[in-house]
């Protein structure tokens, strides 16, 4: 029996001061970045209208989230492919990220199903998944103001409330073969990993034992990004109900004018889905000794 096999990725699209940084150089670059990777999924940080323009042109069969609370707007939004999926339901959590409009977004999408698939399953006497959890975060950098005067890592808070919340609308849907992906701009390589991991939630990257790529900053950009060291800060992470192909960080594209397509890489991996749940023998470090 085939297993679909469907395109994510997570893309910070950059604002400074509310508003796109380096407008409108990089109206082409993310265009052409989004024509040539076409994402049958698509999680964005970071958004503005101006961002969203381009997305809905270079990405005419996607759908999104339409709804009159302003993060779907200023903050986040998840776009899909509406010849592969239909949306089922949608929503938002508070997680506590100090940003006003900032949330854990999410929609439950449905794999739409060809007659001949229905027949193959009939016949096979078997079922496939055909639900995705899919959903998106900005985490609060760790130099924001109230981290400075706290010395409390909000990553850590935020990490261990989305995984609440991603078992919360497990069990509030009732299906046991249940994909689910969650990815965003979590400002941080380890412990919202670890937190993420522990919940039963691995990173694309480990389970495919490749190295952790940096994601920020992407090169070049403007000085005050460009003298910061790189970091691993963008991440996919999915259930064992997913199974990653491929992933890679999409870095130093050549794209019209020069211009980088954001200060963050995107991160894009190819899942096979319908087959769970699999086992993974990826490897990851959160301790003295790998995890294997």
């Amino acid at each position: 029996m085939s297993m679909p096999r469907i395109s994510v990725m997570t893309f910070n699209m950059w604002k400074l001061g509310n508003y796109p940084a380096n407008w409108p150089q990089r109206q082409q670059p993310i265009f052409e970045c989004l024509t040539t990777f076409t994402p049958d999924i698509l999680c964005v940080q970071e958004l503005h209208p101006l961002f969203h323009d381009v997305i809905i042109k270079a990405l005419p069969s996607h759908e999104y989230v339409k709804d009159d609370f302003g993060g779907w707007q200023y903050e986040s939004n998840i776009y899909w492919n509406s010849n592969v999926f239909n949306m089922v339901e949608f929503g938002f959590s508070d997680i506590g990220m100090m940003e006003s409009l900032s949330r854990l977004f999410w929609v439950l999408l449905e794999i739409k199903t060809s007659e001949e698939t229905r027949e193959e399953n009939k016949q096979l006497n078997t079922t496939s998944t055909r639900k995705i959890l899919v959903a998106t975060a900005h985490f609060t950098w760790e130099g924001h103001t109230e981290e400075l005067k706290t010395n409390v890592n909000l990553r850590k808070q935020q990490a261990q409330r989305t995984t609440t919340i991603l078992h919360d609308l497990q069990l509030k849907f009732n299906d046991p073969d249940l994909v689910v992906l969650f990815m965003g701009d979590l400002n941080e390589s380890f412990h919202p990993r670890r937190i993420l991991y522990e919940a039963g939630f691995m990173d694309c990257f480990s389970t495919l034992r490749l190295p952790l790529l940096s994601t920020y900053p992407q090169r070049p950009s403007l000085p005050s990004e460009d003298i910061l060291s790189d970091s691993t800060l963008d991440w996919i992470m999915h259930n064992n109900y997913a199974r990653p192909i491929l992933a890679n960080v999409l870095r130093n594209l050549l794209c019209t004018g020069g211009y980088s397509v954001s200060d963050h890489c995107p991160v894009m991996c190819i899942y096979e889905i319908g087959c769970g749940p699999y086992t993974f023998n990826g490897v990851t470090k959160f301790s003295d000794a790998y995890i294997v």
